[in-house]
């Protein structure tokens, strides 16, 4: 794959408790972005430590909200990673929905989620793709739910389960032809005007 090719695709981990095993599964999800030959970082939201969103002036300038808006207005893509709380996605992830806006307009994203429980965060990431939608993101279909999250990944980080890989690669084709679509259609396709 040429330099020309390569899309920014940046996984934001919607966990900030202490010992949160979506560390690992977020780390593997951008390796996997990686080996298809793509850039990718996780953005950790704990680090981040943004403000709660209070549209206050100069929450802008918060150092966390900068970089959060940096990340993603650079991105040609995201990938969303949310533990399944009280079914639903994490407050941290809309929190930090609510400090951006056109850095996510007409960009595909992932939605993808985690459990302790059998259905590995499904009603998290169906919950997402809806605020997504809002922003004006383009969620893609597919997701990756990682199940029984406990036994997923050893004190490492190395994945135990390898029959998540081929579901993950699946997830990550999907966003990079949209991604490719999409980049293509907000750089030649003019853009409705609302009236």
């Amino acid at each position: 794959m040429v330099a020309q090719d390569q899309l920014f695709i940046p996984v934001i981990l919607g966990s900030i408790r202490e010992g949160r095993r979506s560390l690992h599964a977020a780390s593997y999800l951008a390796s996997r972005i990686g080996a298809a030959g793509h850039a990718s970082e996780v953005v950790d939201l704990k680090e981040l430590a943004l403000p709660m969103y209070s549209e206050e002036d100069g929450e802008e300038l918060h150092a966390g909200v900068r970089a959060l808006r940096g990340v993603l207005g650079r991105s040609d893509a995201s990938l969303w990673l949310s533990p399944e709380y009280n079914h639903s996605f994490t407050g941290v992830i809309k929190n930090a929905i609510d400090h951006v806006d056109t850095e996510l307009r007409r960009k595909p994203v992932a939605a993808c989620g985690l459990s302790g429980a059998a259905h590995g965060g499904v009603r998290a990431s169906e919950g997402l793709k809806v605020v997504l939608i809002e922003m004006h993101a383009v969620p893609i279909r597919d997701s990756v739910h990682f199940s029984e999250a406990r036994h997923l990944f050893d004190a490492d980080g190395a994945l135990l389960r390898p029959e998540f890989e081929q579901r993950v690669d699946l997830v990550v084709n999907e966003l990079v032809w949209y991604a490719r679509a999409l980049k293509w259609g907000r750089d030649t396709v003019p853009v409705p005007v609302r009236r």
